[in-house]
C-alpha cells in the first residue's frame, strides 16, 4: 500500500506540472513571409512581443544594413485585420560573417478578442542572408 503523502505529492505535481508556459517563442526559416499562431487567452495577462532574426553577409554588408523594414499584419480571432509598418533595428551580436539580432517589438498588449490571432511578418527588401524570422511572446500576470 502506497502511503498516503506519496498520493498528494503526485497530485499536486499533476497540478502544478500542466501550466501554460509564461514564454513562447518561434522561428520559421526561409523567404516568409513568416506566420506566427499567438494564444491569447488568459484575460488576466498582458503580452510582450519581441522579434529575432539571424543574417549571414559580408562585413561590410552588415555594416551597412541599421534597419529592416517590415510589415506586421495581426489578423484576430474574429478574423478582423490590422496592419503596420515597422523598422527592427539590427543591432545585435555577431562575428565576420553574420549577426544574431532580437528587438522588442510590442509591450503590455491587451487584445481586444481573447483567442488565437495570426500575427504575420513580411520583411521588405529583404537582405541577402536572411535566415528567417522568430516571435518571442511572453505573458506576464497583471
Amino acid at each position: 500500500m502506497t502511503p498516503r503523502p506519496l498520493y498528494i505529492l503526485l497530485f499536486l505535481l499533476l497540478l502544478t506540472g500542466c501550466k501554460e508556459p509564461m514564454s513562447v517563442e518561434r522561428f520559421v526559416k526561409g523567404e516568409g513571409p513568416y506566420t506566427f499562431f499567438v494564444e491569447m487567452t488568459d484575460s488576466a495577462a498582458s503580452y510582450d512581443f519581441d522579434l529575432y532574426t539571424r543574417v549571414d553577409a559580408p562585413k561590410d554588408s552588415l555594416k551597412k544594413m541599421t534597419s529592416l523594414p517590415l510589415t506586421v499584419t495581426w489578423t484576430s480571432p474574429s478574423f478582423h485585420v490590422f496592419k503596420e509598418d515597422v523598422y527592427m533595428p539590427m543591432e545585435g551580436q555577431g562575428s565576420f560573417f553574420s549577426r544574431q539580432i532580437r528587438a522588442p517589438y510590442r509591450a503590455g498588449v491587451r487584445p481586444t478578442e481573447w483567442g488565437q490571432w495570426v500575427i504575420a511578418v513580411r520583411v521588405n527588401n529583404p537582405p541577402e542572408g536572411l535566415r528567417g524570422m522568430g516571435l518571442v511572446v511572453e505573458r506576464k500576470k497583471d
